[in-house]
């Protein structure tokens, strides 16, 4: 179990070529229910399989390359990722709009400690309707979505041991 007690907070901005924010769902007030299942080739080439989550938190991160707040935002994803990660959090990141080459290149040169999957056809953001990076989904341990921030997340914290 995760232990109690502990809060993570993101600063995220949000991307330029984002449209207007105004009309969207932010801070937990997007769609919510059961996650769609995720098992794709990771960037780096290992099949990731959507069972492994069975039973933990997990933390998705929708970014691209191309999108200089995602880049901004990642060595704070970075930190957070390597305090919950020992916890039992499962972070997985969604690589929008970039050929796999570009992917690994954002993962080797930021130091992403978790995995990304690439979401070139657009599947996976459709599937968790994500309308721009970045955006992070939060799934609890029975697999429901149970927050997602699209944009900017100016203090806002998430205490992932209530999703246990």
């Amino acid at each position: 179990m995760l232990a109690t007690g502990i809060v993570a907070a993101l600063m995220l901005a949000g991307c330029g070529l984002q449209q207007d924010l105004g009309s969207v769902p932010i801070n937990g007030n997007g769609p919510v229910g059961p996650a769609t299942p995720i098992s794709a080739p990771t960037l780096a080439g290992p099949q990731f399989d959507w069972s492994s989550t069975k039973g933990h938190v997990v933390v998705l991160d929708f970014w691209g390359s191309w999108c200089s707040p995602c880049n901004a935002e990642q060595p704070g994803l970075n930190t957070l990722a390597k305090q919950w990660m020992p916890k039992g959090v499962i972070f997985l990141g969604v690589d929008e709009q970039d050929s796999t080459a570009n992917g690994a290149a954002y993962e080797r040169d930021f130091k992403v400690p978790y995995p990304s999957v690439n979401d070139t056809s657009e599947v996976i953001i459709s599937e968790y309707n994500v309308l721009d990076p970045p955006t992070v989904i939060i799934i609890d341990a029975k697999g429901d979505i149970v927050d997602r921030f699209l944009g900017t997340l100016v203090g806002i914290s998430t205490d992932l041991t209530k999703l246990t």
